[in-house]
């Protein structure tokens, strides 16, 4: 991971900050756990379009929304891994580089940065919080999507040999910003974001502003429902001129 990327933090073991029993307050809470695609960015358009490019190259045919392989996502190089290993004659590798180079080239056009998370990020920081992403997707791609943040963690699939809904990556992340899961809160739009993050012993909200990607990460019993990004700025008290009126 770049350097652009990280900022590094001094964690002194002896602060020491209560935090509340109530999982409804973000009395406590030192770091941010965030998902990338769906919580900071709108990515299904680029990721489907990429996907059928992809599928189009290798085997001269779309992939319907409604198709069972789109269950394998995310991330989006499981889907092309099944598409193309059902003929042994495609290039694996070859068609997941395709995809991951279209997937840069297409970003800055076709993906989405939701309203106001630039300004959380900011004010998140600014306020002494924590930030780390945990991510299915690859360091390449995560470094260029994340370029533009300032962040003191990156966990990718790169990183890990399971990815969510096990809670590999969030011990990883974690671990680089030397806090304990009872000091954090993990942020995510899908089921399996949740799902790693109570597994991991985090307190967990739904970012239901990208929920319509991968499913509802309300069947995973999420500690925090927000419906949009200016919620979940208000949770913590969060400033921005985005939002005064």
């Amino acid at each position: 991971m770049g350097n652009h990327l990280l900022r590094r933090r001094t964690v002194h073991s002896t602060e020491r900050i209560q935090r509340s029993k109530d999982p409804r307050s973000a009395y406590g809470i030192r770091g941010i756990l965030f998902d990338m695609d769906g919580t900071l960015f709108r990515t299904q358009d680029l990721i489907v379009y990429c996907v059928n490019e992809t599928s189009q190259k290798y085997l001269k045919r779309s992939l319907p929304r409604e198709d069972s392989l789109w269950s394998f996502g995310p991330p989006a190089r499981n889907i092309i891994r099944q598409l193309v290993a059902s003929n042994p004659d495609k290039p694996v590798n070859s068609a997941v580089d395709y995809y991951d180079s279209l997937y840069r080239s297409n970003f800055r056009d076709m993906a989405v940065g939701f309203q106001g998370i630039p300004e959380l990020l900011q004010g998140l920081s600014k306020s002494g919080k924590s930030l780390a992403i945990v991510t299915s997707e690859t360091s390449a791609l995560s470094d260029y999507a994340l370029k533009a943040f300032s962040l003191d963690a990156l966990s990718t699939s790169d990183d890990v040999s399971k990815r969510k809904p096990d809670p590999e990556g969030v011990h990883l992340a974690l671990k680089k910003i030397q806090l304990g899961p009872e000091d954090c809160m993990l942020v995510g739009d899908s089921a399996a974001d949740i799902a790693a993050g109570k597994k991991a012993g985090l307190v967990t909200g739904a970012a239901l502003w990208g929920s319509e990607t991968w499913g509802d990460p309300r069947i995973a019993s999420p500690d925090h429902l927000f419906s949009d990004v200016e919620e979940l700025s208000k949770f913590f008290l969060i400033q921005s001129n985005l939002y005064r009126r």
